[in-house]
């Protein structure tokens, strides 16, 4: 049989269309968009859990965008939801619940509630992570975020500095302070020593938008319970959180700490990191980092030699700051089934939250990945701080604002521009005019 040009193109033309050619076609992947704070690349390693859930889902093409952190980029975010009706990204990652109060307020996001069975089940994560996830409202809607990350408030102290200032017993175990008086003691002798030739600094405070407004609320907690008042508001009138303000204001006084942070949100960590910062006070993962930059043997991760920074607690038993960056998928997203997907096995799974522990001091927000870690003095520590009572940010909707507010009275305080009675006044002026809505707030 003889065919034509015409009929042999158009044979094969009905070939490719039903598949009969022999030849494999290649369908369209599926992208994935997945946002996240831009730190996060590096520190939840995105790079390889992309890797590893396109191998999982070799339909699905995952693009990984980031976001400004501190609260930066949230309002912009949230807006072209509610402007557009579209998302940049299906499955967000970042933002701490204080910054994301906004969205969940309004309800621009879908509920996570489903996944929350089997090895996922409620009781299955760490409470301290958890719960300021929680929403009041219909059954079904209470979790419009949940944790992937988490982390506490603490002290963090470099090992090496104590034992040079004689602040150890006779096994050399440092001895904790236990009073601001015995901090403020021990950061005015630690910076009295030096290394390398340079001046060592006693205390760097956290006093920007990173920390600031959260080792407020940790001292609160830490001396009261609670920061807030019976009527849910901040309780700027905290004796403790005085003690707290004054505690730091007499240490820059006194030239025994230093204010890098006025101007560098990590000047802090970075400090620490160097050896040159005897203590800070931020979250845990300071202690991971440092201890991680310190080591003697690097590369090697967790540190052979042991914990070089350690923690302790804001003086009191009243409980622990714990906070958390959560996920969350916009009403709007384009592929919310595949996000839904990447935040269980990718974000939730146990190579990343241990990875990340390990690696950065992010820690599992899911018990069975907690107890993966390697044991060691500060996934002790901080395990300990778990299992007691803890308390979350404030979830106001103009949450960041009240942040932010926080961090410029207080720069005001410290630097010698207006007392501390004037301090507290700002502060509760500018909450008088705040919007305290919070998430499951019932509307008028």
């Amino acid at each position: 049989m003889k065919f034509s040009r015409f009929s042999l193109i158009f044979f094969f033309a009905i070939s490719l269309s039903l598949g009969l050619t022999g030849f494999s076609l290649a369908q369209d992947k599926t992208t994935l968009t997945v946002s996240v704070e831009a730190w996060m690349v590096d520190k939840y390693n995105m790079p390889e859990l992309e890797k590893r859930f396109e191998a999982n889902h070799p339909d699905v093409n995952v693009v990984v965008l980031t976001h400004e952190g501190n609260g930066v980029a949230y309002p912009g975010i949230f807006l072209e939801w509610s402007q557009t009706g579209k998302s940049t990204a299906d499955l967000y990652f970042g933002g701490l619940v204080s910054q994301i109060a906004p969205a969940i307020i309004d309800d621009q996001l879908i509920p996570l509630d489903g996944i929350l069975t089997d090895e996922l089940a409620p009781d299955k994560w760490i409470p301290g992570f958890l719960s300021p996830s929680y929403v009041e409202g219909a059954e079904g809607s209470h979790y419009p975020t949940l944790p992937g990350l988490g982390e506490t408030i603490n002290f963090q102290f470099n090992t090496n500095l104590f034992i040079q200032a004689g602040f150890v017993d006779a096994d050399a175990k440092p001895i904790l302070p236990t009073t601001y008086e015995q901090i403020h003691d021990y950061a005015c002798a630690l910076a009295k020593l030096e290394t390398n030739g340079q001046k060592i600094i006693g205390f760097e405070g956290e006093y920007n938008n990173n920390f600031a407004p959260d080792t407020w609320m940790a001292a609160v907690v830490a001396a009261e319970g609670t920061y807030l008042t019976k009527d849910g508001k901040i309780n700027w009138d905290s004796e403790a959180g005085k003690k707290w303000l004054a505690f730091q204001k007499q240490i820059v006084d006194k030239g025994c700490g230093g204010t890098t942070v006025f101007t560098d949100n990590n000047g802090a960590r970075n400090a620490l990191k160097a050896g040159q910062a005897a203590i800070i006070n931020a979250s845990n993962s300071r202690s991971s980092e440092g201890t991680n930059a310190l080591c003697k043997e690097q590369g090697t991760v967790p540190c052979p030699s042991g914990d070089i920074i350690q923690m302790f607690s804001y003086p009191g038993d009243g409980g622990t700051i714990a906070f958390s960056h959560q996920f969350y998928i916009p009403r709007v997203a384009a592929h919310a089934d595949l996000a839904l997907a990447f935040a269980r096995e990718a974000i939730l799974s146990k190579y990343a939250q241990t990875w990340s522990a390990t690696q950065f001091g992010k820690m599992p927000t899911l018990w069975a990945n907690y107890d993966a870690l390697p044991k060691d003095v500060n996934v002790d520590f901080i395990r300990t701080e778990l299992e007691g009572p803890t308390m979350g940010q404030w979830q106001f909707r103009d949450g960041q604002f009240l942040r932010n507010s926080y961090v410029e009275q207080l720069q005001l305080y410290l630097t010698g521009d207006q007392t501390l009675d004037e301090t507290i006044a700002a502060l509760k002026s500018i909450q008088d005019g705040a919007d305290l809505t919070v998430p499951g707030a019932k509307k008028p």
